[in-house]
């Protein structure tokens, strides 16, 4: 008893809250548009910028080589070479934001632009232009300003002007200073940072405006789900505590455009179509077997309380024949019950089926090796006992056997014997007796047609009509001229049933007054 009080309780699962599969689809739609966005406006930054940089490095270059001219034609072509302060024509090339300054290998300032403001200088920059490196180009900052500076080597005009591999006029001689051209960058950067902002507002416009956009459609094509899930709701909601199944003659409303979604909705809407009829069918056959069992049931019942009361008073004879009565009742209740019986085991083998696909594979397999039954021994066996039984009754019916050919098929023999007898009774039983001759007769075939054995039993009874046909393997069903007859209802049903489980098919052909044909379609061992 300790134990059991200290024994811990099941922990009850967790409830999951339900995640909307909209708004995950919208997140993943969005996180890839934003990538792609981002993507692309990199990339055109890039090159955008690139394409402005090499601009401006034109440029600058173009700016220098104009000044270098000016600066050789006011050197002297021998030692020191400077003449004295430069006197370049600035003005005939100066454009707006740029600046040209000339120093001489010991650091003096030759010339300087009119700003007056000294261009910087680093004394690694300027020891690799002094030591001959053609040019150099690097940015820094003047008057506050972001500007590009080109850095070249002068030399002096020995044997006059030549150009070097840059397309950059040049002496031939030593180095004896250097040329500083800067260029400010201040359009260059307003217009990159604009074009930052346009592409940061438009990437961010597009991905709201794509984001709006998909919500509507995801809205839209989801809705369907969304009455799928209300009408599931409303039959569940219906339903009470799993003893009575809710309303399901409630359909989802077909959605305009007939895509996957449709088709979910056609999927779900035949479910309940088939739900409906099988709860319909299974609500039927519940009334069908209350009243066929309340019938003999109330007969005996009847007949036992009589003689219950009245024992002493009846005479023997009227005594036995309300026991004989009882008797027939009893044996007619338990040839319901093993008939509703057997129904319930084949439902029960098909469900576990459905549910199982591995045990069905399992058992296809191991009806696979079974051994083959001889259908056309057993039939023939079938109709000598029927023969025997039709001549102690009296009857005149003929039972006659038509063209029989040899045929094996998978299966229990016990159930192909059923199958068999009950098409053979109903034959019989819906067979009226006539003195013409060859009136009433009952003929049973056998042959082989497309690969698969074909049993066929032909009467000429009272046939069945049209409207009742399509119906006469339900359960229960009894067309109304066949009331007259003894019976549940229950025999072609059993053997549908049976011939299905045998992996075939069973039709039926009948002409009102001139006789009936069922046709029992069975593969072939």
């Amino acid at each position: 008893m300790k134990a059991a009080m200290h024994t811990p309780q099941a922990s009850e699962p967790k409830r999951v809250l339900p995640r909307s599969l909209r708004l995950r689809l919208i997140l993943w739609y969005g996180s890839l548009i934003a990538v792609a966005l981002g993507f692309f406006a990199l990339l055109f930054l890039l090159l955008t910028t690139d394409a402005i940089n090499q601009s401006v490095n034109d440029a600058v270059r173009t700016e220098a080589r104009v000044a270098m001219l000016d600066v050789l034609d006011d050197l002297s072509a021998s030692p020191p070479y400077w003449k004295g302060p430069l006197t370049m024509r600035v003005d005939t090339y100066r454009d707006p934001g740029v600046a040209v300054e000339v120093m001489d290998a010991q650091g003096q300032v030759r010339y300087l632009s009119t700003s007056g403001t000294r261009i910087p200088l680093e004394k690694n920059i300027a020891r690799t232009v002094l030591a001959g490196q053609p040019s150099v180009s690097y940015d820094t900052v003047v008057d506050g300003q972001h500007v590009r500076v080109e850095a070249l080597s002068i030399r002096a005009p020995v044997h006059g002007v030549s150009g070097n591999a840059s397309g950059v006029p040049m002496g031939n001689g030593p180095v004896i200073g250097v040329l500083l051209v800067a260029k400010s960058l201040a359009d260059v950067d307003a217009t990159v940072l604009l074009l930052r902002t346009l592409l940061l507002l438009s990437g961010v416009a597009t991905l709201v405006g794509t984001l709006i956009a998909s919500w509507i459609i995801a809205t839209r094509v989801l809705s369907p789900l969304s009455e799928l899930m209300a009408t599931a709701r409303s039959i569940a909601s219906s339903t009470v505590r799993g003893t009575r199944i809710g309303n399901l003659s409630q359909r989802v409303p077909q959605p305009r455009s007939y895509d996957e979604m449709a088709q979910v909705v056609d999927t779900f809407n035949e479910m309940l179509a088939s739900l409906e009829s099988a709860t319909q069918a299974q609500r039927r056959f519940v009334a069908d077997a209350s009243h066929e069992l309340r019938a003999p049931l109330t007969t005996i019942q009847g007949n036992l309380a009589f003689l219950q009361r009245h024992l002493d008073e009846l005479p023997a004879e009227e005594r036995r024949t309300m026991l004989a009565d009882a008797h027939g009742e009893t044996l007619r209740l338990a040839e319901l019950v093993e008939e509703l019986l057997l129904l319930a085991r084949a439902d029960a083998s098909v469900d576990t089926s459905f549910v199982a696909q591995a045990e069905e594979t399992v058992a296809e397999e191991s009806t696979r090796h079974e051994s083959p039954v001889e259908l056309d021994r057993a039939v023939i066996q079938l109709v000598r006992q029927l023969r025997r039984r039709l001549g102690v009754e009296g009857s005149k019916l003929k039972l006659e056997i038509g063209h029989i050919e040899p045929v094996r098929v998978r299966g229990d023999e016990e159930s192909l014997r059923r199958i068999t007898l009950i098409l053979l009774d109903n034959a019989i039983k819906y067979t009226p007796i006539s003195d013409e001759e060859g009136a009433n007769r009952v003929i049973v075939s056998l042959e082989r047609a497309n690969g698969q054995a074909v049993l066929r039993v032909c009467d000429t009874g009272i046939g069945i009509d049209p409207a009742d046909l399509p119906h006469i393997f339900e359960r229960f069903y009894r067309a109304d001229r066949a009331r007259s007859r003894q019976g549940t209802g229950l025999g072609l049903s059993i053997a549908q049933t049976l011939v299905e489980q045998l992996g075939g098919h069973i039709t039926a052909q009948s002409t009102p007054g001139e006789g009936s044909t069922f046709s029992v379609w069975l593969p072939l061992a």
